[in-house]
Parts: C-alpha cells; structure tokens; sequence
C-alpha cells in the first residue's frame, strides 16, 4: 500500500481549528447537560432478570413509568435477560412490581451499591486518570525531550477530552467499564503517537541539515500506512462490538470508536504539530528578551 507524500504540517491550522471545535462542543456539553453516571458512580440498585416470554425494552420502560420511575435505565443483553438500573432514592419495590406487571419471571442477580461505595469509586476514577496522565508525562519526559512530551500529553488530553465529551452528547451511560475502555484508549493514542516521535527522533540524527517540519512531514509519511492499517483494524473490531454486542458493550465499545478517530488525526495532525509550533513560539519569545549589558 502505497500513499503519496502529504505535507501534513502545511495543513495543521485546519486540524487546529476542527480540534478547537470539537472541544467546546464537548465543554458546552458537559457544562450543560454533564455526564449520566452509572450507578457505580451515583449509587443505587442493578436487577437483572429473565421474563418466560421476550419482552421489549420499551414494555419495561412503559411499566416502570406506570409505577412512576422515570429515571430508570433498562438494557437488554445479548441472551433476552433485562437489566434495570435505578438511582439512590428509587425503591427496588415498585420496579419488582413494574416487572410483575408485564410477566412472570426469575431473578438472576441484584446489586445495591451505597452512596458511600459510589463517592469512593469516583474518588478513585478521578485519581486513576490523574496517575495515568502523569504516568504518561513522566514516560515521555524521559524517553523524549520536554517538548516531545509536552505535545504527547496535550495531544492525549485533546482525545480523552473529546472521548468524554461524546459520551456527553449522546447521554451514554459512563460506567467503571467505560472508565477503563477511556484509559485504554489513551493508551492506544499514546502508542501512536509515540511511533511517530520515535521516527521523528531517528530522522533528526540520520538528517541533522534538514528542517524540523520536514523531518515531520517525512516521519509521518513513512508511519502513515502502518497508522491507517492499525487504526482500521481496531475500529472495525469495535464496530462490530458496537452493533451487536448489545447494549451493555455497546457503551463500552463506543470509547474506541471514537477515541481510535480521534487518536489517529491527533497522533498525524495535531501531536507533531505541537512540538513545532510550541518550538516556534519558544524561539519568538527567546529572540524577544532584552540582551543583559
């Protein structure tokens, strides 16, 4: 597979600009209408149950609006069994009477989760994302200059920002699962963006007369097909998990859909290009320092 020579950082304002969009869309959001918590997060109680006959999500969803929950999310698995999901505050009671409205069935699990458990889990989700940032930073910083560093963590938080923000829009369910589906993600964007830095940094010593956003373009270029195929092949595995994993891994499933997009443009478009213009901007302001006499 071969592709022609793409000068990527001639369009970097442009990826700029739809990177800019994107994250206050996520921001207006998340500012607006946040995030639906699943109960690991809230609290509250998960029953899970297998009618002798098939019914539908929305016959669920009818008989719990009878008995007045309306907050309630109602999931089917791959095998027909209903899953409820009802907030701190809402009584199991009345959605076990919702469910005897509809038909006989038989309980296979229920789950109550205290608000005290919930504050603690979001307590750790939040300090789980903060360690694997700073996880990352450290790694970068290490194995690449500052600056290479400084672009890989901006380039991750763009797409774990944007990731999020998703989930915001469409009001998916954000889960335990969801949380760890993210991480990986970030994970998986960071890989990607390595490789490039990777091949940026044998470029600058093989090339050392040649222009940094040269030795951009090129290490890019000549990562670009190894990029497309990967990226391809984990999108279209979570493509699949999407459309017929079933609700449950749907949600989880979503995180790569978006992030693996996401991902790839940053670690082509956006992570290189960073480096460079923060390069730029520090030689402006270097050149602009009054000489001590």
């Amino acid at each position: 597979m071969r592709i022609k020579y793409i000068h990527f950082i001639k369009y970097r304002y442009y990826s700029y600009v739809i990177s800019i969009i994107l994250i206050l869309l996520s921001a207006f959001s998340l500012y607006s209408r946040g995030l639906n918590l699943g109960l690991d997060f809230t609290g509250g109680t998960m029953i899970e149950v297998r009618f002798q006959t098939p019914v539908s999500v929305k016959q669920v969803d009818d008989a719990l609006y009878k008995v007045n929950i309306k907050d309630a999310v109602v999931q089917r698995t791959n095998t027909g069994d209903i899953i409820v999901k009802i907030r701190v505050g809402e009584k199991p009671s009345l959605v076990e009477k919702a469910l005897n409205s509809i038909g006989s069935y038989k309980l296979l699990q229920r789950e109550d989760i205290g608000s005290v458990v919930s504050g603690e889990l979001r307590k750790k989700a939040v300090w789980a994302i903060i360690t694997a940032l700073v996880g990352i930073l450290i790694y970068l910083s290490f194995r690449y200059e500052f600056l290479f560093a400084l672009g890989g963590i901006l380039a991750l938080a763009h797409d774990v920002f944007i990731v999020v923000g998703a989930y915001s829009w469409t009001y998916k369910e954000v889960s335990l699962d969801v949380l760890a589906s993210i991480l990986v993600v970030a994970g998986y964007s960071i890989t990607d963006t390595v490789v490039v830095f990777d091949r940026i940094r044998e470029n600058l010593k093989l090339r050392k007369g040649m222009d940094l956003s040269e030795i951009i373009n090129l290490s890019v270029n000549q990562n670009i097909v190894r990029t497309i195929m990967t990226s391809s092949t984990v999108f279209l595995s979570s493509l699949g998990l999407y459309l017929f994993g079933g609700s449950v891994l749907s949600d989880i499933s979503f995180a790569f859909l978006i992030g693996v997009v996401v991902g790839t443009l940053s670690s082509i478009f956006v992570a290189s290009a960073l480096v460079l213009d923060i390069k730029i901007l520090l030689r402006k302001i270097k050149k602009q320092k009054p000489k001590s006499i």
